[in-house]
């Protein structure tokens, strides 16, 4: 969908809107900002439309979000790249904790992962709602994943992954580097190995 909006300034010239661009320019935001701090101004100011355009581009700011960590979660570590069918389970799992301690020091403003973060946020909010329904359909799709490997310890294991995950995102917005954040996959890795492996 394309829809045409009026540039400021443009004597009247539509110019186009992205409504996939938007949402790009979202994940910005929200990285940055976090869902609560982030009003309806600033995200059309930044998107430069009306908050008319963007209702009816989106339908609410929740709704944008969720189209936001849903899109974040399929680009951003996807499991699917590291649970291959070549791959043995314990060296997928280091692959992910490994690549995810790069992912969260990458960029200083927005450090960690937006789905762990919008979820440290208030219990009544509706951004953290939306965030723990998003990070729960990967806790069961990562589950899944383990229990094709190791079927007898796959919720003990998304336990240890989804918590070290959780702490390398918070630790890596706290500015924990990430040579730092490698360690502490490396050797969350060894303790899965042997429960992985002692479970076989």
């Amino acid at each position: 969908m394309t829809d045409h909006l009026l540039s400021k300034g443009a004597r009247g010239r539509p110019r186009r809107f992205d409504p996939n661009a938007a949402l790009i320019t979202g994940r910005a935001l929200f990285h940055t900002h976090g869902y609560e701090a982030l009003g309806i101004a600033a995200i059309t100011e930044a998107l430069g439309i009306r908050p008319a355009s963007f209702y009816a581009a989106f339908g609410s700011k929740a709704a944008y979000f969720e189209r936001i960590a849903e899109a974040y979660v399929a680009e951003v570590l996807p499991l699917e790249a590291f649970f291959r069918d070549d791959c043995p389970i314990v060296d997928s799992i280091a692959e992910l904790l490994g690549e995810a301690a790069r992912t969260y020091t990458t960029c200083s403003d927005q450090a960690g992962c937006l789905v762990l973060e919008a979820l440290r946020a208030d219990r009544s909010g509706e951004g953290r709602r939306i965030a723990m329904r998003v990070a729960q359909i990967r806790r069961e799709k990562l589950q899944a994943f383990i229990a094709r490997g190791a079927p007898a310890v796959a919720l003990i294991a998304t336990d240890v992954v989804t918590v070290t995950m959780a702490g390398m995102s918070a630790a890596a917005r706290d500015g924990v580097s990430c040579v730092c954040l490698e360690q502490v996959a490396a050797v969350a890795t060894v303790g899965l190995r042997s429960l992985i492996e002692g479970s076989a």
